[in-house]
């Protein structure tokens, strides 16, 4: 008898209990399939889904120039060898579809709108939200001007874009059975197109630069004034430590503002309630909260040090970028190797399955790796309108320009959707009710974004992969445009270097109110032709440092550069800079750091001491210590704290103490203010720990509420009362030592679709939002008790490249390669992750014959032939 996979099984009974759950409830099918052909055993059913790859297969391939051959090791990474980029690429194609053809195929429909095909009408108000922000669009532009281009460099991309196009659609047209999730939606892929890949460019580029913080600077402006929102959320934060080392510094005490209350605001109330209800609206948009939500939790980090700091005298470099979690995962892991005479084509890296070349990786000569600069790019515009076809702009009557679009809906005939612009942007107020903005009849809320251009990653990606030393890294990187990243590099002849990456927009600010920050911090109005773009910052005057002289390099989302530059351009919303925690105690580590290693590196990686808490958790002690009429159970916290290193361990109780009391501290110091002047954001734990340090008698640990003046100790005591009282009712016991950080902090993984039996978790994990190895919590703390956070996000690849013997490089994703759910890739490398543990990359194996066959788990020989 045929034994069939524990995870198919496990699938099946969940499906037939929740289709039995929906039909008993006469709740409509919808989207389900007919369950007899897709449950039980037979062709074309959830039965007949190979576990894993053949051990050996051969093809034969129209138009193939020589023969591929693709080994993939015992974690499932491809090992590609060829004779040219253009046959290494279609097999590349054919790889990615065969491990993640439906993450592929949702990503493409989620970019360019195309979800209520499949899904039915509920995905049409997101597909059009998609549509409108022009990312299908532009991806279509830039596929004409690439197909038109006569620049040399252009076709070649172009050539090997439509052999890797090639190879995903020879998967579609020949696979015999495909990935569960089709069958249980019923309906077949189209075929790939080169402008599929284009548009995850676009894709990544809303994922790390789409926002709406230029509608929350107003509203905290208009909220508290300009005076307190200087005080705590504007330049320079504290504590920060800039990315480029060679622009100044800040003082890590101060802040260069003055104690101010919260005041009225002189933001016009109409703009004011124009921009509430738009947001508002957006919030209910689907996926679009996570926008507003994850502003400032986006991010990442790397550094490289030089030889003057390892062991072996030359650099290594780290990264490891924070990203949403799901399964499967992000990145897709591939090794590249042209084998034709001549060629060093030899390239190892972190792709997006759908895209034919590395995102973050290295090569003989170069590596790389990435972080989110937050750098603004992205501005909001309104606009007096005259009509339904026509605005104001510059004092003329303008016409609005349309973009037409017939979406297919599932069941239904197609939407026909109109996309309105300005000359700045698309409209987005036409999405929503118009009954709501009846009190401003015709004013429009427009977007200019970077990524609503034709641009020219891919030459620049294709440039890294080929670069051989800087100068050539550097030009590649000039042609970057979007998203922006604090792009690390290191190489074998001894150089590190970084650089924010990508365009970086020059605004008119001479004509905006004298409340407006300029720079793009809030919406302009359009009509008045306020925030012009007026070009770029120059690539060769963007921040960058090479060699430092403290012979390493930081990026943890912090501040770009220091007063030098900054005093010139203003390149970030303050409240899209990371608090500075993470930088910090990596930049602690690297600064007095000697001989290191790959393994001193990865504890780095892996470091869960919290310089939040190292911070924060002697000014508790000082202020707690004196106090004599504590309950035994308080005693017991107390002594928890005053003996802990500040490691957030998953099995540590004072972690647990530490982290309520300070989330509590924070809530008791500002809520009041906020919430009477009902503003959307509260100052961050940088801001607060410099009060606390500096101003122990500041205004804001005053409750306004109450008639008494309360000080710092006072809310510090209140706070660790209240802390200890609902750590007892959430833990349902006296005994702190039960206390667990992971009972509270956990990690849960969603697979794509949802469906809980292809998810992960939830688990107990080490680690905090202030961590080097971070995770993005979510609120533990609200309306007076403790929630478990089921974190969703953290890090989404970890690379280690070390430049004295590029095969010591490590690297692990927290996924695996296959997103078959029943394969033993589906979640190998997440058990490694999860673990603290990487896996090699047998990057010096630069010829098939090189290749040991002990590392060979399967085999697939592309030939040239066929029909």
């Amino acid at each position: 008898m045929k034994k069939y996979p524990k995870t198919i099984i496990k699938f099946s009974l969940i499906l037939i209990v929740t289709v039995g759950l929906l039909t008993a409830l006469s709740i409509p099918l919808g989207l389900y399939p007919k369950l007899g052909s897709f449950l039980f055993p037979g062709e074309g059913s959830i039965w007949s889904i190979p576990q894993e790859i053949s051990v050996q297969e051969t093809l034969k391939v129209a138009g193939l120039e020589n023969e591929v051959t693709v080994y993939r090791d015992q974690w499932g990474v491809p090992h590609i060898y060829g004779e040219s980029e253009k046959d290494i690429m279609f097999a590349l194609g054919y790889v990615q579809a065969q491990d993640r053809l439906f993450q592929m195929d949702m990503a493409r429909r989620a970019t360019r709108g195309k979800l209520s095909e499949i899904l039915g009408p509920s995905m049409l108000e997101s597909d059009q939200f998609s549509l409108n922000k022009l990312k299908d669009y532009w991806a279509i532009q830039t596929y004409e001007y690439m197909r038109d281009s006569l620049d040399l460099a252009d076709i070649e991309m172009f050539s090997i874009l439509n052999s890797y196009t090639d190879g995903v659609n020879y998967y579609i047209e020949n696979a015999k059975t495909l990935p569960l999730e089709f069958l249980f939606l019923s309906y077949q892929p189209d075929l790939w197109s080169p402008i599929d890949s284009l548009a995850f460019v676009k894709y990544m580029s809303e994922m790390l630069t789409w926002d709406y913080t230029d509608f929350t600077t107003l509203r905290i402006h208009d909220a508290i004034g300009r005076e307190a929102f200087n005080e705590l959320f504007g330049y320079p934060l504290p504590y920060q430590i800039p990315v480029t080392s060679n622009y100044g510094s800040y003082l890590m005490n101060t802040q260069n503002i003055d104690e101010q209350e919260v005041t009225s605001s002189d933001i016009s109330h109409q703009i004011s309630e124009l921009v509430s209800q738009f947001m508002s609206d957006i919030i209910n948009i689907p996926g679009e909260k996570e926008f507003i939500e994850q502003s400032y939790q986006v991010g990442s980090n790397n550094n490289a040090v030089n030889g003057s700091k390892t062991l072996s005298g030359k650099p290594i470099l780290s990264n490891d970028m924070h990203l949403s979690y799901n399964l499967p995962g992000i990145w897709y892991e591939a090794h590249l190797v042209d084998q034709s005479p001549g060629s060093d084509f030899n390239v190892y890296g972190f792709y997006l399955a759908g895209v034919p070349y590395q995102i973050v990786g290295h090569n003989n000569y170069v590596g790389w790796g990435m972080t989110n600069t937050g750098i603004d790019v992205l501005d909001w515009y309104y606009y007096k309108g005259i009509n339904d076809t026509h605005y104001w702009y510059n004092d003329t009557e303008t016409a609005y320009e349309t973009i037409e679009y017939n979406i297919p809906i599932k069941g239904q005939n197609p939407d026909n959707f109109i996309i309105k612009t300005t000359v700045h942007g698309p409209v987005f107020t036409n999405l929503f009710d118009t009954n709501v903005y009846s009190d401003y009849v015709n004013d429009v809320i427009a977007c200019k974004w970077i990524a609503q251009n034709v641009s020219f990653e891919f030459k620049t990606i294709y440039g890294w992969s080929h670069a051989r030393n800087k100068g050539e890294f550097d030009l590649a990187s000039s042609h970057f445009t979007t998203p922006a990243q604090n792009v690390i590099y290191g190489d074998i002849d001894g150089n590190i270097a970084i650089r924010p990456t990508g365009k970086m927009p020059l605004r008119d600010d001479t004509s905006i109110p004298g409340w407006h920050y300029g720079n793009g911090s809030m919406p302009y109005n359009g009509s008045a032709a306020q925030g012009e773009w007026q070009g770029f910052i120059p690539f060769e005057e963007i921040p960058h440092t090479v060699n430092p002289d403290q012979g390493f390099i930081v990026s943890a989302n912090q501040i770009t550069a220091g007063p030098d530059f900054l005093n010139n351009y203003t390149i970030q919303n303050p409240l899209d800079i990371a608090s500075g925690y993470r930088a910090r105690r990596i930049n602690e580590l690297l600064a007095d750091a000697e001989d290191l290693t790959i393994e001193d590196l990865k504890e780095i990686q892996l470091d869960v001491y919290s310089t939040r808490a190292g911070n924060f958790t002697p000014i508790f002690i000082d202020v707690l210590a004196p106090i004599s009429a504590k309950t035994s159970t308080e005693l017991a916290a107390f002594n928890l704290l005053d003996s802990w290193d500040y490691i957030m361990d998953r099995d540590s109780a004072a972690a647990s103490v530490y982290y309520i009391i300070s989330e509590i501290f924070l809530e008791e110091t500002f809520k009041d203010e906020m919430d009477q002047a009902e503003c959307p954001r509260t100052p961050n734990h940088a801001v607060l720990e410099w009060l606390s340090v500096n101003n122990v008698s500041s205004i804001w640990f005053d409750n306004i509420t109450t008639p008494e003046v309360e000080t710092r100790d006072e809310i510090i005591i209140k706070s660790f009362r209240i802390a200890v009282d609902a750590l007892e009712e959430f833990f349902q016991t006296d005994d702190v030592t039960e206390w667990k950080w992971g009972e509270i902090n956990q990690l849960k993984i969603p697979h794509i679709t949802g469906l809980s039996s292809l998810g992960y978790g939830p688990i107990p994990v080490d680690g905090s939002d202030s961590t080097p190895n971070v995770i993005w919590m979510r609120s533990v703390w609200r309306d007076g008790k403790i929630f478990v956070s089921e974190a969703r996000g953290g890090a989404s690849e970890r690379l280690i490249i070390d430049f004295s013997n590029l095969n010591n490089t490590l690297s692990v994703i927290p996924s695996g390669q296959r997103a078959i759910s029943f394969s033993k890739h589906y979640t190998d490398q997440l058990e490694l992750f999860l673990n603290g543990e990487y896996h090699v990359q047998y990057f010096t194996s630069d010829s098939v014959e090189k290749f040991k066959e002990e590392w060979i788990e399967s085999t697939i020989h592309f030939k040239p032939g066929g029909s």
